[in-house]
């Protein structure tokens, strides 16, 4: 690029306007005192990922234009008050920032300069053929077409720093030990969960338990159809609004049968319950998704100890110890993920547990939290960890 200090742009920019004056009348032009950017658009995009180059098309990231001089924006480690331009959906991972081709619209053809790197108040003429540096925010400035007035713009193309689908875990400095359910309600061993209208528990005689005032009420659930394949031990049970449904629950709930009664059987027992809260809905049952149990169906969710599920994501996680009756399984081995709603579940190598997870704990107990975090508190180790999906902690770049 060319060189050029701002009192020489100035100068250059009135003979422009002069000559363009001069010769109006001859060539009709027409010349206007307003000074913006009105489109930013990036070209083909390198991308280097374990030093293999592959290409795409910046052009489909869509570039914000905040054309208030008063607004505050907050671009990595710089926050900017002022015209701002700028992408809410990052670049991938591996984006080459420093060679970036653009194509700048202005409004009724002003004249863009832009800001060298580290040198405040010195500009290069911009020209789209030219590669800009935007590994930070860059000044563009730019002329109304009669050389009376301008504006200055901050840019930042943002890209994203690490691997979006890379599950990360941290070891808490928290030592955990499980607090026990305490002042449960009469006839009542374990609370289970619930979703917006229903609450859910198992009773001291092995019964699946529903209260429709938020547990003051119990009264036993009706199983209609396949109710010996109600799982009585290792209960775990998640709900969630239905995508793009109103006033609609899915209710999972997971657990085994007694080992002494089916001691072959090698696969959970997954019910779903889907109920409609909406203004005189119809009562919603409890539907057994039958899996093939004794035979080693490699889509079902093994037979294993103290299950405990989380909804994430696209899909819902499950984990659990050893396998018991005709399921052999070490404990703790795979996190299991269901992305149809608990009918399949495969081991996703995205989610595996940490590298200095304690293999002697005695039970697991896993939860999300509203920052997409994936709480493990390890019952016997006292260990807590927190992990998440890098992707699921991304914010807009505004």
């Amino acid at each position: 690029m060319k060189f050029i200090k701002i009192s020489l742009i100035w100068a250059m920019t009135m003979v422009l306007m002069a000559s363009c004056l001069n010769s109006s009348d001859e060539n009709n032009v027409t010349l206007y005192d307003n000074a913006a950017i009105i489109g930013f658009t990036l070209g083909t995009m390198n991308k280097y990922i374990d030093n293999t180059k592959t290409t795409f098309s910046g052009s489909s990231y869509f570039f914000n234009i905040d054309q208030s001089n008063k607004g505050t924006h907050h671009f990595k480690d710089t926050t900017i008050i002022g015209r701002c331009i700028y992408n809410n959906d990052s670049l991938p991972l591996g984006t080459d920032l420093k060679h970036v081709l653009t194509t700048i619209t202005t409004h009724h053809n002003g004249v863009t300069i832009i800001e060298r790197l580290n040198q405040r108040n010195v500009f290069d003429y911009f020209t789209s053929s030219d590669s800009i540096d935007f590994t930070k925010p860059r000044k563009l400035r730019v002329f109304s077409s009669d050389g009376t007035v301008y504006n200055d713009y901050y840019v930042s193309v943002n890209a994203h720093q690490e691997d979006g689908n890379e599950f990360v875990w941290h070891l808490m400095e928290d030592n955990w030990q499980p607090a026990g359910e305490t002042n449960l309600p009469a006839g009542i061993k374990q609370l289970l969960g619930g979703c917006t209208s229903e609450q859910y528990a198992w009773s001291t005689d092995n019964k699946l338990m529903v209260s429709y005032d938020k547990g003051v009420n119990w009264q036993e659930e009706t199983i209609t159809d396949d109710a010996d394949m109600m799982p009585t031990r290792d209960l775990a049970l998640i709900s969630y609004p239905m995508d793009n449904v109103d006033s609609i629950d899915y209710v999972l709930l997971v657990g085994n049968r007694e080992v002494n009664e089916q001691n072959k059987e090698s696969i959970a027992m997954v019910w779903r319950k889907v109920v409609d809260y909406s203004k005189n809905a119809p009562y919603s049952t409890w539907t057994y998704m039958e899996r093939n149990s004794t035979k080693g169906d490699s889509l079902a969710l093994p037979r294993i100890k103290d299950l405990t599920v989380v909804k994430y994501d696209d899909g819902i996680l499950a984990l659990g110890g050893a396998g018991i009756g005709g399921c052999e399984y070490s404990p703790y081995v795979n996190i299991f993920q269901s992305r149809d709603n608990g009918i399949t579940w495969k081991w996703n190598s995205r989610y595996v547990l940490p590298e200095d997870f304690d293999y002697n704990a005695t039970k697991v107990t896993a939860s999300v939290d509203e920052d997409n975090f994936i709480w493990l508190h390890c019952e016997g180790t006292g260990q807590v960890w927190r992990g998440r999906l890098n992707k699921l902690g991304w914010k807009n770049q505004k």
